[in-house]
């Protein structure tokens, strides 16, 4: 099977996967080579894969960030037309190995929950404004900003919780 992680900073790509089991929402999607065409979101944000490496099995682990997989039989290399291919296309990814510099995580963690906390500051201090439209004009912004860190905060939180799980 082939594995592809996609992310806009980097790829993983995995030529000798022989399982990838996707954590769903309701339960882990397990596929094998030759599994039917399929789509859908990864909802609890972990990906695990296997390959066959010089006759070892070899396990992955990864925490993804608003992950969707596509699986497919058809590819989209013409070599590996008759070879189940599995794609995940996610915001931000981190493989739990013993590389993971936890400190540069945990650093990665407080930048973000700084930036959220003084966003959620930004929302409080703003002037009482009678006029809705205007209320609105004000908040929407800063509710963006809140929204995308409170979403970076919580991916950093699950590759630290993890990681020390997986320990």
């Amino acid at each position: 099977m082939y594995f592809l992680l996609n992310t806009p900073q980097s790829n993983n790509v995995q030529s000798n996967t022989t399982k990838v089991k996707v954590h769903l929402k309701n339960g882990i999607a397990e596929i094998l080579n030759l599994h039917s065409d399929l789509l859908g979101r990864v909802d609890n944000n972990i990906v695990e894969i296997e390959t066959n490496f010089e006759n070892k099995i070899q396990k992955s682990l990864f925490v993804v960030q608003n992950a969707v997989f596509i699986v497919s039989n058809k590819g989209l290399d013409k070599k590996l037309e008759d070879n189940t291919s599995v794609y995940v296309y996610a915001k931000d990814a981190r493989e739990i190995n013993s590389s993971l510099v936890i400190d540069e995580i945990v650093k990665q963690y407080e930048i973000k929950n700084g930036l959220l906390e003084n966003e959620k500051l930004k929302l409080k201090e703003l002037p009482f404004e009678s006029d809705d439209k205007k209320r609105e004009k004000l908040e929407s912004p800063i509710k963006s900003r809140i929204f995308k860190f409170n979403e970076e905060v919580e991916f950093f939180q699950k590759v630290l919780t993890i990681s020390k799980a997986s320990k």
